[in-house]
């Protein structure tokens, strides 16, 4: 499997294999046992992917217009009718395919549960997610802008939107999730090794002095974390302090992307696609 096909599947959400039903769900529609698998992803603490299934069934209760509806409904007549309403809710093709794909996938286990009968609702249905042929990715000129704007008039989210995007950009792309969790033990020997959480693999990579001056700011007595934002104890508060973080280091990097007229929004995506498509080649003293 490529890299390309490797981000694509991880765009979904994967569900663990199915059970057998038990007494409390025999009887029960489509959307009760689909907030059973939200429910158990709660449990198995991947709070994210949780998150992402309660908003693909929000939006089928939507078109719905009703909070269930039996399996022996759940039929090809009512799938090709949903895919007709999200399109005509102007929405994108991969969009589409993800809101059908994450339905296609509770349908598949609750098959193998013993819920529902097989009677092929999606056969015939293309839900194949197109690779988009253009990523939005700063240029090596572009960088050094960011990094040298003066933002001493700016609010400090601003600023520490700045701070995490270029600290992906120098730390190879890493992605933000595994930013906030890096702890000053993941420094030795010049070196920054971390293990990536969506994989699990392992990465190394030279800890820049670029990178060490980004983190000193954020420095504060009593924690080893080098960003010392997510401060909850408990799995699901931390990852609704990551979700709310996230959304506002966006919010301010679209700002930021207005005032360096990019035409496109800023995010935190195109920190990664900047490294990918364009610092490859260069060394990071070229982007300094």
């Amino acid at each position: 499997m490529d890299n390309r096909q490797e981000k694509i599947q991880t765009a979904a959400v994967t569900l663990s294999p199915p059970e057998r039903a038990g007494k409390e769900l025999e009887g029960f529609g489509f959307i009760a046992y689909a907030n059973s698998r939200v429910k158990k992803l709660q449990d198995e603490g991947r709070y994210d992917a949780a998150n992402k299934l309660k908003m693909y069934l929000r939006k089928f209760i939507a078109y719905l217009g009703k909070n269930e509806v039996p399996f022996k409904d759940f039929d090809s007549l009512l799938i090709r009718n949903y895919h007709t309403w999200l399109k005509n809710q102007e929405l994108g093709r991969n969009t589409i395919s993800l809101y059908i794909r994450n339905l296609k996938r509770v349908y598949r286990l609750a098959v193998e549960s013993g819920l529902a009968d097989e009677c092929h609702p999606f056969e015939g249905m293309d839900v194949s997610y197109r690779v988009k042929k253009e990523k939005n990715g700063l240029t090596l000129v572009e960088v050094k802008r960011m990094r040298n704007l003066d933002l001493s008039g700016e609010h400090p989210s601003i600023v520490f939107a700045r701070d995490i995007f270029l600290f992906s950009v120098y730390a190879r792309g890493m992605r933000s999730d595994d930013i906030l969790r890096l702890t000053k033990g993941n420094i030795r020997n010049g070196q920054l090794t971390y293990r990536q959480h969506l994989t699990g693999k392992e990465i190394s990579i030279p800890w820049e002095p670029v990178l060490q001056e980004i983190a000193d700011r954020y420095r504060q007595k009593g924690t080893l974390l080098l960003f010392p934002i997510i401060t909850a104890k408990d799995p699901r508060e931390q990852w609704r302090q990551y979700d709310s973080l996230l959304h506002r280091i966006n919010y301010s990097l679209k700002k930021l992307g207005e005032m360096m007229e990019l035409g496109y929004p800023l995010n935190l995506t195109v920190a990664r696609h900047s490294w990918e498509s364009m610092t490859k080649s260069v060394s990071i003293s070229d982007l300094l």
